[in-house]
């Protein structure tokens, strides 16, 4: 295998990683909401209280990123979010719980912006949305295996010990990549840069205000502006919400039955990150534009997300066929936003996405919040299906707009073979 696709798979575990450690909670929700005495409204204020401390935190490191070694920085990040996930198997009351979302909210905002910029130096601009794809089927994966991890775990020992467990992993990982990023090949990945312009009109002294001001003027910062802050906040009531809609909802227990219903969901979701690459891939050997092969894509994965809004009206068999394909969609949406936002300022990776996710994760911490606001006072579902059908179409709209022809920028290194 090419060394950069080793580098992506790295990052795929990572963002595996991520998703487990942050979505043990949402699992074991309807057992900590019981011990803890906690009811919707106080899980919708842990999922935000994340997702704030995640903003933030997003914001300020995508400079940071920018301007270190991502070897060590983005292998301390993961390390230091496993420790706090383990930790928080620890807490005993509601306030404690809220202390440790809060940071590994901090402590996992470095992947995205991060493994973003990693891709954006190892790859062809053709191979990006296959390796954003590839490494964001970390979510779905995770997702996807933590039901039955999480419920294994919690009916052997316990809720506690399934967090210690999953954290635990996140160090043979530090152990797995400080070992296979050796290779001096990879000193250009590291470095990333592109020329567009010539040297001589570059400021002497990089400017942290320069480079938000070159963002944030891009024609394309608006449009994905808009994506951002309206696929996210969809993806995080999926990863969030779904175990807790099928318990209250549905009436289904945590066990066998909610584990392979929300694995068979969650598996939607590294089909359509698998998807999105492969098919613009496909499409641009055939001879399309990679605008048109990438609007060809998320214009399709738009459609099943419309179907959102008709879940509380069907069977149980059938919600869970519509919430497959609607994840299926998302898992599309989220490999064309990444690449997107490497478009918006090709120097400025890890600053722009750090600007754009930030601006996403506050919107999707302000509709967790409002979910277990609006699910606690109606009893029902119904409102946020029907606002995550309504941000598909409009996402779909924006990234139209986005998604314009671009020149292909020169990558100021050797292509990593």
């Amino acid at each position: 295998m090419a060394l950069k696709w080793r580098l992506c798979g790295l990052l795929f575990l990572a963002t595996t990683l991520n998703y487990l450690d942050r979505q043990t909670l949402s699992i074991l929700a309807p057992t900590l909401q019981r011990d803890l005495h906690m009811d919707n409204a106080a899980l919708g204020w842990l999922f935000a209280a994340f997702y704030y401390a995640y903003t933030f935190a997003q914001v300020a490191v995508g400079p940071i990123l920018d301007r270190v070694r991502l070897r060590w920085a983005f292998g301390a990040a993961v390390l230091v979010w496993s420790i706090v996930s383990a930790m928080t198997g620890l807490v005993t009351s509601f306030t404690e719980l809220l202390v440790f979302r809060l940071l590994l909210g901090i402590a996992e905002a470095a992947n995205w912006p991060g493994a973003t910029r990693i891709t954006a130096g190892a790859l062809e601009p053709r191979e990006r949305a296959l390796g954003n794809g590839l490494f964001t089927s970390g979510t779905s994966i995770g997702a996807l295996i933590a039901p039955a991890l999480i419920f294994a775990i919690a009916t052997q020992l316990n809720w506690r010990w399934a967090f210690v467990l999953i954290g635990l992993l996140g160090v043979m990982w530090f152990a797995l990549w400080a070992f296979s990023t050796r290779d001096p090949k990879l000193e250009s990945v590291w470095r990333y840069e592109v020329e567009e312009k010539p040297v001589q009109e570059k400021p002497a002294k990089a400017s942290l205000w320069r480079d938000v001001s070159e963002i944030v003027s891009s024609t394309r910062f608006v449009p994905v502006l808009i994506v951002a802050v309206l696929v996210n906040p969809c993806l995080y009531f999926s990863v969030n919400w779904l175990p807790t809609y099928f318990a209250q909802q549905r009436g289904l227990t945590p066990g066998a039955q909610l584990g392979w219903i929300l694995t068979a969901i969650y598996l939607g979701l590294g089909v359509g990150n698998f998807l999105c690459g492969t098919v613009v891939l496909v499409l641009t050997r055939q001879g399309h534009s990679l605008a048109a092969a990438q609007r060809t894509v998320f214009l399709a994965a738009t459609v099943p997300l419309a179907a959102c809004a008709i879940v509380p009206f069907v069977g149980l068999g059938p919600a869970v066929l519509i919430l497959i394909a609607v994840n299926i969609g998302l898992g599309v949406w989220t490999a064309i936003y990444l690449t997107m936002v490497q478009d918006v300022a090709p120097a400025r990776v890890s600053t722009s996405l750090g600007i754009l996710s930030g601006c996403g994760s506050l919107a999707g911490a302000l509709a967790m919040w409002a979910v277990g606001k609006v699910t606690h006072e109606t009893g029902s579902f119904l409102i946020p299906l029907v606002a995550l059908a309504v941000a598909g179409a409009i996402s779909a709209m924006a990234g139209c707009v986005a998604n314009r022809e671009r020149p292909v920028l020169q990558v100021a290194h050797d292509q990593i073979a």
